[in-house]
């Protein structure tokens, strides 16, 4: 049985390595630019054909996406660098708050020598974050905003009063996990039951994912 296991590993395709690196984890478009850029680099020692496109924040939706990709469809040769372009249409969305999109960037290898190798598109998806020209501030102004409470002593109520999103990781007090991953949309209040009881002077800490992608360490009190 482990012989005929093993040799079932040895037949499985190899694990599915990307060639594409995009430059970012997220983007953000800002309403009083033009365009919105990310850069991407193919790593392979071949070419690849990147597909761009943008999604809904439902993605199973029907309904239009106001952006488009200038070049949908481009060639990189190995090595090569290229900055993809995203435009808005300039209508279709609210002025008062953010909204969310999808990025999508697909990794399209060309016709391979070997008949008998096995490719994959390789799709990287990232946040689109359309952020109104009224909008000020962004999301480390808007973290200190968050509103923490529990009524009950297990459940941990989170309200976002700001216009942004917010996506937080690693939300837990001092003994437990309330959230791996937690993404707060604008004016939005999430409900989380704890794992036990949360007694009073419970401090929360969580990990905010900012604008350029980076991760910045908070604590809150539980009121």
């Amino acid at each position: 049985m482990m012989i005929l296991a093993c040799g079932l590993l040895a037949l499985a395709p190899p694990p599915a390595r990307a060639a594409l690196k995009v430059e970012g984890t997220r983007l953000i478009y800002f309403g009083h630019d033009r365009e919105a850029n990310i850069g991407v680099v193919n790593q392979a020692a071949r070419e690849v054909v990147v597909q761009t496109w943008i999604s809904g924040e439902d993605e199973a939706s029907s309904h239009s996406v106001p952006f488009a990709a200038t070049e949908p469809l481009v060639q990189l040769g190995a090595g090569e660098h290229h900055q993809l372009r995203i435009l808005y249409a300039g209508e279709g969305l609210p002025s008062d708050r953010e909204s969310l999109f999808w990025l999508n960037i697909m990794e399209i290898p060309l016709k391979p020598e070997d008949s008998n190798s096995v490719q994959f598109a390789i799709r990287q998806r990232l946040k689109l974050f359309y952020r109104p020209p009224a909008l000020k501030g962004g999301s480390a102004d808007a973290v200190q905003q968050l509103q923490w409470r529990s009524n009950d002593g297990r459940t941990v109520t989170v309200s976002n009063p700001s216009a942004f999103h917010l996506s937080l990781v690693n939300l837990q007090t001092d003994g437990q996990v309330l959230s791996d991953y937690l993404l707060l949309k604008p004016f939005e209040r999430k409900t989380l039951t704890a794992p036990g009881p949360l007694p009073k002077g419970t401090t929360l800490h969580f990990t905010e994912i900012t604008d350029i992608g980076l991760q910045a360490r908070h604590s809150a009190a539980l009121n």
